[in-house]
């Protein structure tokens, strides 16, 4: 589970807006997000699938819940918690500079994906969805990661994020009960630390 974590934390610091039209569109509506998820990590013979829920308030707010794990990530915009409910231990991160550099923060807002990354329109046609490529532009400041894709349905609703780190280590996420423009309550983007928890700060 460590390893999910690792992944979506990574996952949420590096994208933003794009030249791609489907990407854009959906940016356009998507001030705030909220949906299902299930995600799906394959690293050599392993296979591991984990559910839960998140929430987006952009710019940089979020919360991604791992309901069976008792896993949470929670960014206010200014710091990021990471909880660990089983091994009772928070991690603490500065939003800072961070937020900019790796594959999905275009869920959460960061502004300067064409620095970055180079972002398509693919051509293919995999399960009736269309897909955005988006690749980093230096392999020096990937995060690990090779290749994002993000795939939409035909109203252009976010519907899958499928993407690959530098070890061939392949993550799948699919999306379900996708609500845009929702109100969600700022109370939901506040991390208290429980008492007793070991608290690591970064």
């Amino acid at each position: 589970m460590k390893k999910a974590i690792t992944l979506l934390f990574s996952l949420y610091f590096g994208l933003s807006f794009a030249d791609s039209l489907v990407l854009n569109d959906f940016l356009n509506k998507a001030k705030t997000i909220k949906a299902d998820f299930s995600q799906t990590i394959i690293s050599g013979k392993k296979t591991r699938t984990t559910n839960g829920v998140m929430e987006i308030s952009r710019p940089n707010k979020f919360r991604w819940e791992y309901t069976q794990d008792q896993q949470l990530i929670v960014s206010d915009a200014k710091q990021i918690y990471l909880y660990d409910k089983p091994l009772q231990q928070v991690t603490i991160k500065q939003l800072g500079q961070s937020i900019d550099k790796s594959p999905a923060a275009v869920l959460a807002g960061a502004t300067n994906i064409n620095n970055l990354y180079n972002v398509t329109d693919s051509s293919s046609a995999q399960d009736g969805l269309k897909w955005v490529q988006i690749v980093p532009r230096s392999k020096n400041d990937n995060n690990g990661f090779q290749i994002v894709m993000m795939g939409f349905d035909k109203q252009n609703q976010l519907n899958k994020m499928q993407f690959t780190d530098s070890f061939g280590n392949r993550t799948s996420l699919v999306f379900s009960n996708v609500e845009t423009g929702v109100s969600i309550p700022q109370s939901d983007y506040q991390f208290k630390v429980p008492n007793g928890v070991d608290v690591l700060q970064q």
